[in-house]
């Protein structure tokens, strides 16, 4: 089996530069975010407020994981738990007003990358991957609860 022909290895390898150019990136522009923790602001930049476990599934990050993230966002004061109404004992996370605001210039740093990571792709070879890659996904999200393979 040779690595450098499977398109999990490429998946994997670009993962890794994605997150050390983004911290890159975010150092050099002196934004105090992990990679990590933008993936979680991320998400949340698209929903008002989520759960803890809502996070971690979105994240594909175990609960403890996500757990430690959020008490780091939560000490940089970009993100608030909030107890839920309708049970007391819940919480969900939201982003706060600094968290809003610092999010565009961590979406600039982010757009500036993918921008660069996808010079020289055409647009329709960029669905065709993207397409590819969620079939993956989808995959392997069916093998859940059966026997490894």
């Amino acid at each position: 089996m040779n690595y450098e022909t499977l398109p999990h290895y490429w998946v994997n390898h670009l993962g890794f530069q994605i997150r050390k150019k983004l911290e890159e990136g975010f150092a050099a522009k002196k934004l105090d975010v992990t990679a990590e923790e933008w993936a979680l602001l991320l998400i949340l930049s698209n929903h008002e407020k989520l759960s803890p476990t809502d996070l971690s599934q979105l994240s594909l990050r175990d609960t403890t994981t996500v757990s430690r993230m959020l008490d780091r966002l939560e000490r940089k004061a970009l993100i608030a738990r909030r107890r839920t109404h309708k049970d007391r004992r819940k919480v969900d996370i939201e982003m706060t007003p600094a968290g809003r605001e610092l999010f565009p210039k961590l979406a600039e740093v982010a757009q500036s990358l993918i921008a660069a990571s996808l010079v020289g792709v055409a647009s329709e070879h960029q669905k065709v991957v993207t397409g590819i890659l969620r079939k993956m996904s989808a995959n392997l999200a069916e093998m859940k609860g059966k026997p490894d393979v």
